[in-house]
């Protein structure tokens, strides 16, 4: 008996559901999202992958997608209007790139949070990025190098210099909206911009958006957002800094960057708030421009030394821009919370305004692992 209801089971959903069904010849795939406001408007754009034949597969003779863009009151409406000049049905749950036009992010973002949150079409785990000269339309209408869609080059670039150069840190739709909507904890999200290339344009991961509640209030740059990825309670793998050299400040040193983490906590001394963090770290010794023998114990000591000092410097140009715009990005009002929760309770109010005078102490150590192909420097005959 069991084994029949669990074949008819299946049968009936099967047939149920079928008459809801949309055949996949009336589909078009999405492969990003942008949503910017224009002329109190919200601007849906759309980049949506172009059917081809086998015989068409090979040429690249035409671009591989398409843009489409609608105005409309709501995102929802903007979404519809698409449809008035698509003869299919766009599946917005393939889309795995969010672009936010400066527009919006600056201005009117709480009024597209429901749409983001409610909208089941919207994959929580697609990453966000905000456009930064440009709307979203005019980034997926760029034909991008290596990858036929822009949407996926936009994910895939932030995804592989995590790794290799460990600047910037990807941030899920999911992330960017449990931040907009928890105490003591803002949004960053990177930024890409067109960039030009020769005769032509191109995409470049350029900056990362700084929110204070649900705008946006500035930007860290490029060191900065390395020193906020110094800070991740989370474990990082992967980056590379680079510090001078020893016997030249004209020289430098490549450091890889294998693994980092930060445990930040607050302290009450003298009465007075402040922040102890203390990172983890570890790394190789990747490269130089000196033709310097380096790797004696006392020199071996005297780089690690170096790179505990870039590493702090960096965090701390984070920390003072973050206190500069009196967004906690760093989520260091959760942890007072936690620890402190009367504290927080007489503070919560202002803790932007607490946050951007809170004094904090780094503590980094840092250990080279590794050398690679030689453990001496290369001697000229």
């Amino acid at each position: 008996m069991k084994s029949l209801v669990y074949v008819l089971i299946p049968l009936i959903l099967i047939i149920g559901c079928g008459c809801q069904a949309t055949e996949v010849n009336d589909t078009a795939v999405a492969m990003g999202l942008g949503i910017d406001w224009q002329e109190e408007h919200f601007v849906l754009t759309s980049q949506l992958a172009r059917p081809t034949t086998q015989e068409q597969s090979g040429s690249s003779e035409d671009s591989q997608f398409i843009v489409l863009s609608e105005k409309g009151k709501t995102p929802t409406e903007a979404a519809r209007r698409v449809m008035l000049t698509l003869p299919k049905i766009p599946l917005w749950f393939h889309a795995s790139t969010i672009l936010i036009g400066e527009n919006l992010a600056q201005e009117q973002l709480p009024l597209l949070v429901d749409f983001l949150c409610r909208n089941r079409n919207i994959r929580k785990n697609s990453l966000v990025v905000i456009t930064r000269g440009s709307t979203p339309a005019q980034v997926y209408e760029l034909q991008s190098p290596l990858e036929p869609h822009s949407a996926v080059a936009i994910r895939r670039t932030l995804e592989i210099q995590e790794k290799q150069a460990g600047i910037y840190m990807p941030v899920t739709l999911g992330d960017f909206l449990f931040k907009l909507s928890t105490p003591g904890i803002e949004p960053v999200v990177p930024r890409v911009e067109i960039i030009p290339n020769g005769n032509q344009k191109m995409l470049k991961i350029e900056g990362t958006a700084v929110f204070r509640g649900p705008q946006m209030v500035g930007e860290l740059n490029a060191q900065e957002s390395q020193g906020y990825r110094f800070l991740s309670p989370k474990r990082i793998r992967g980056g590379l800094f680079v510090i001078p050299a020893l016997d030249s400040p004209e020289r430098w040193i490549s450091i890889e960057l294998i693994t980092s983490i930060a445990d930040a906590k607050p302290v009450i001394e003298n009465n007075q708030l402040k922040m102890q963090v203390d990172i983890i770290a570890d790394g190789n010794f990747y490269e130089q421009t000196s033709p310097e023998q380096l790797l004696s114990l006392e020199k071996f000591n005297q780089v690690q030394r170096l790179a505990q000092d870039q590493m702090t410097k960096q965090a701390v140009q984070a920390i003072n821009r973050a206190q500069t715009l009196k967004a906690d990005i760093f989520g260091w009002g959760r942890l007072v919370e936690s620890s402190y929760p009367d504290l927080w309770q007489e503070i919560k109010q202002d803790w932007p305004e607490t946050f951007s005078q809170l004094d904090y102490d780094i503590n980094i150590r840092f250990e080279l692992r590794r050398t690679y192909l030689t453990d001496s420097s290369f001697i000229f005959r």
